[in-house]
């Protein structure tokens, strides 16, 4: 199984209810993708992912205490 074929299948056995999905917009892609070199966007998009999961985390977490 190559690297790419186990993300993809980590992504996929992650189960997120279609209510936390956050997806880029449009205007957010367009703006990381002017973002220097591909490697300085792609770390970008990456950690802008991993920002946006962290809150969603903290908020249902939040939700669930009262």
């Amino acid at each position: 199984m190559t690297e790419i074929e186990r993300i993809n299948r980590y992504i996929e056995r992650t189960k997120v209810k279609e209510s936390v999905k956050n997806e880029m917009k449009p205007s957010e892609w367009v703006s990381i993708s002017k973002n220097g070199s591909v490697l300085d966007a792609i770390a970008l998009a990456f950690n802008y992912g991993r920002a946006k999961g962290y809150r969603a985390a903290m908020s249902e977490r939040k939700a669930v205490r009262g």
